[in-house]
């Protein structure tokens, strides 16, 4: 499944409003030169109506990456797809002065499948074409030939063209994305460095969303360096790195604070989602067992937390979060701290 970006996003945006203006021009045809008789004009009108107002809604509601929301950039093109041909029939078939729409879907396609959608897509929008003007009974002599052939290369170029030019910009992306993946994150953990942290933490003060300020420390690491060496010392925290990321997924995000030191930013729109998240990252890294000199040890962490915007600002939280980790050590180790303190008892492992 292709990742869908903000700037795809926009994209889709741009191409809607497109739509309604190219539904509005059907309208005034209708209303112009049909002078409002054809039912089965009015028929799909009414439907292109409704269908666009419902893509409309579920364009500024749904998630993006969501099942949802890319079943409904499919959906989109194969409506654009039939809203071309039935634009080009009404406005007079061959030399139809909205043809180059279908230049549009070609780059619309391409975004999501890259050269060979752009391509596909012009051979669709050259064949449906063709079978219009068959229908409309053209001519296929002389200049209209010539016509049929330049509307037809020029379907094919623009496929290949925006193939090109798509997939250049995804390649660019990409590199550009690792880039910033290797400037944003630890090296060892392969988890977020301290600086996206403090970069996550503002931009989560700009959206005021509920947010689980996780600050979390490896008990007794110094031990395992000092028995074990640093090398396995390193291969812990890789290892840890591997948990948080595989049990957070798109939950929040896991940092490498300093150090044994760790942070995490939970999604905390449901309380309790995050709160099961924690606590299972604590059971997971409690049963892991690792292996050096012939003995065999685990590790265990001990976790502060406290709940944005509940408890003021997203600073402060951060440093009651700092302040429960604190607590949770002095209490013994191998424990979360829990902003609610009513239910601290509950959940001590």
């Amino acid at each position: 499944m292709n990742v869908i970006t903000e700037n795809d996003h926009i994209i889709e945006k741009i191409l809607s409003l497109f739509r309604w203006v190219f539904l509005l021009i059907a309208g005034a045809y209708y209303y112009i030169l049909l002078q409002g008789n054809s039912i089965a004009f009015l028929s799909l009108f009414i439907f292109g109506f409704v269908y666009m107002s419902v893509a409309e809604y579920a364009l500024h509601r749904t998630p993006l990456n969501s099942k949802r929301y890319h079943y409904m950039t499919k959906v989109s093109v194969a409506f654009d797809y039939v809203a071309f041909l039935w634009l080009i029939v009404l406005t007079g078939g061959g030399g139809s002065p909205l043809f180059p729409i279908g230049y549009l879907i070609i780059l619309h396609v391409a975004v999501y499948w890259k050269f060979s959608g752009g391509m596909i897509a012009a051979l669709f929008l050259g064949v449906g074409y063709t079978g219009v003007l068959i229908f409309s009974g053209y001519s296929f002599t002389g200049d209209d030939l010539i016509s049929y052939l330049l509307d037809f290369m020029f379907l094919i170029f623009m496929g290949i063209l925006g193939g090109i030019i798509v997939s250049r910009e995804r390649k660019m992306r990409s590199k550009n994305t690792q880039l910033e993946d290797i400037a944003r994150k630890d090296f060892l953990t392969d988890l977020y460095n301290h600086r996206s942290f403090q970069e996550d933490l503002r931009h989560c003060a700009e959206r005021e969303k509920p947010i689980l300020v996780v600050i979390a420390d490896l008990d007794y690491f110094k031990s395992v360096n000092d028995q074990f060496g640093h090398l396995v010392g390193d291969n812990v925290l890789r290892k840890i790195g591997e948990v948080l990321n595989k049990q957070i997924g798109t939950k929040g995000r896991a940092y490498r604070y300093g150090g044994e030191e760790l942070a995490i930013l939970l999604d905390a729109e449901d309380v309790e989602e995050a709160r099961e998240c924690l606590l299972h990252i604590q059971v997971v890294i409690r049963n892991m067992t690792f292996t050096a000199k012939g003995e065999y040890f685990s590790v265990t962490m001990s976790f502060g937390t406290a709940l944005y915007p509940l408890e003021n600002g997203i600073i402060p939280c951060m440093k009651l979060a700092d302040e429960r980790l604190y607590l949770a050590k002095k209490q013994g180790r191998n424990r979360i701290y829990w902003y609610d303190q009513y239910t601290e008892k509950d959940h001590v492992y």
